[in-house]
Order: structure tokens, then sequence, then C-alpha cells
């Protein structure tokens, strides 16, 4: 009978104190709709895809390296890298105390979805232009520093490839120049005669059968002499020729833009005309309940109030 008593009260504190809930909700609702609607500027969300392929086509020795340096996991890094970041503000043009490094990290979103080599880049904000304009900006020179940081790596390689061939060439000469002196002083034939390719970079051998036979007629001594100067311009030649196969290689894929291949741009990002917040309507009903609970609360607290105001009187009289 309490419980029926207590629960009718209720209702009638709510019913005697409708207008004051309903005018607080309603309050509440106006203030969330003006905020949605005039104050709080529309967010859009900008999105490209770019997707990381194994290098196959170019074939040398540098593919397993080539894949290495720009797969998926270290492309990703250098999609949120400062240096990154820093290019495309000055390429944009972008405030860089709005646009401070750490500010941009958090609003550039860069995910890969597991076992795929897609990555997708995407950033809110409330200019579309600006915000699609920047995460192809990221794109491009992305590729661009890849680009340069593969070429710098080759540069470097066929700097160190040149050094090594100048080093064996000139080993290369003095044994020639060795075997001449024991062709003189032995009387050793010459049976090997080195010469230069067309390019001007690669020794060859060339001896022929009648040389070969000459050879096989010399005492033991001299053809000990001989095979003993001959494995070293042999090994020295092979050297040479290994060098100079490693630069024409490094060489011919520097002059590749593979990185255009390696990183194919599945979708740009474009200007999106649908903001994707605020969500007005679900703002709008918090803003509902949040009213409707602060007005239950000012009228059950009026209703409080009265009731010990009202037994304080009865107090005093008595």
């Amino acid at each position: 009978m309490e419980e029926e008593i207590s629960l009718r009260e209720i209702i009638e504190i709510m019913l005697d104190g409708k207008w004051i809930i309903a005018s607080i909700t309603a309050v509440a609702m106006a203030i969330s709709a003006i905020f949605n609607f005039f104050v709080i500027d529309p967010t859009y969300k900008a999105k490209a895809t770019v997707m990381v392929n194994n290098l196959n086509q170019v074939n040398t020795s540098f593919d397993g390296y080539l894949n290495e340096i720009v797969s998926p996991q270290v492309y990703m890094e250098k999609l949120e890298s400062p240096e990154l970041l820093t290019r495309v503000i000055e390429k944009e043009n972008l405030d860089p105390e709005e646009w401070t490094i750490s500010k941009y990290q958090e609003k550039l979103n860069v995910e890969n979805k597991e076992g795929t080599r897609l990555i997708t880049l995407s950033m809110e904000g409330t200019d579309p232009e600006k915000i699609a304009s920047i995460i192809n900006t990221v794109v491009a020179e992305s590729k661009a520093m890849a680009s340069e940081e593969v070429h710098n790596q080759l540069d470097v390689l066929m700097a160190e490839y040149e050094e090594k061939m100048a080093e064996e060439q000139k080993n290369l000469d003095a044994a020639i120049a060795e075997y001449n002196r024991l062709k003189a002083d032995a009387g050793l034939p010459a049976l090997i005669l080195f010469q230069q390719t067309a390019s001007g970079s690669q020794y060859i051998m060339e001896a022929n059968q009648e040389l070969l036979e000459e050879l096989r007629s010399l005492d033991k001594e001299k053809q000990v002499e001989y095979e003993k100067i001959n494995r070293k311009i042999n090994k020295l030649t092979s050297l040479y020729n290994s060098y100079y196969s490693k630069y024409e290689e490094a060489r011919s894929v520097s002059s590749i833009d593979f990185i255009e291949n390696k990183v194919d741009t599945i979708s740009k990002a474009f200007p999106s005309q649908t903001p994707i917040g605020p969500n007005k309507v679900l703002n709008l009903a918090i803003a509902m309940v949040v009213g409707l609970m602060v007005g239950v609360g000012i009228v059950f607290f009026r209703s409080y109030w009265k009731s010990t105001e009202s037994l304080n009187q009865s107090s005093i009289s008595v």
C-alpha cells in the first residue's frame, strides 16, 4: 500500500511540474539545435587508398632490397614521419603554428588491413577541399621521398662499385705489367691478350689454340710461373667484371622510376559533399534526455523544498 502511495505521489509531483520539465527540455533542445545548425562547423572526411606491390619487373639482384625498403610496414612509417609531414606542410602552404607535426600526426589516420598490402589514409576537417588536397599531397610526396631515398642509396652503391672497379683495374694493370716482365725475363709466350670492350669498362681474355700448344711445350718451371700469374689475372678479372655487373644493375635500376609501379594509388581523395558530423539527430536526442533529467530533478527538488518548508512552519506554530 505504501509503494502505491509513493508511486502516486511521484506521478503527482511530475504532473504538477510538467511545465517546468517541458520548458527545460525545450530550452536544452533549442540550445543544442542552435549549436548544431549555426555554431558548430560541419566536419568532413577525405580518404585515399594505396597498394604497395611486390617488385618483380626489374628482375635484378636488387629486387629483394627494393621490396624490403618499400614494404607496407616501412611505407606506413614514412607516411607518418616528421620529414614527410614537413614537406606536406610546406607544399600546401599550411600555417606551421596551427599545423604542428604532433597535431598533423593526430589528424592523419593511416591504416593497413591485416594480411593485405592496402594502406588507407584518412583525415577529418571542416574544409573538404583542403583535407582532400592534403591527403593527395601526402601520397604524392611520400612517393617522391621514397624515390629520392632509393636513388640516393643506389648512388652510394654505384660510387662504391666504381671505387672497387678502379681499384681492381689498377690491380689488373699491375698484374699485366708483371706478366710482361715475366714474359721478357723467362721467355713466356704471349698467350693472353687483354683488351677492353666497346664500352671501355670491362676486361675480357682471349687465347688461341696455337698459343695454348706453345704453353704445353714449356718446361715445368715456366708452366708454374705462367699458371701462377694466370690465376691471379683471372681472379682480378672476375672481381672487376663482378663489380662492373653490379654497377650496371644499379645504374639500370636507378634509371627506372619504379616507385610508381611499386606504390599504386587505388583511389585518390575527393572533397566530400556529405558531412560526417555533427550528428544533429543524436545531439538533439541527448539534449532532450538531459533536459528531461534536469527538469525532473528540479521538480523533485522543488517538491522537497516545499514539504520541508511546511514542516518547519508547523514546528514553529506548535
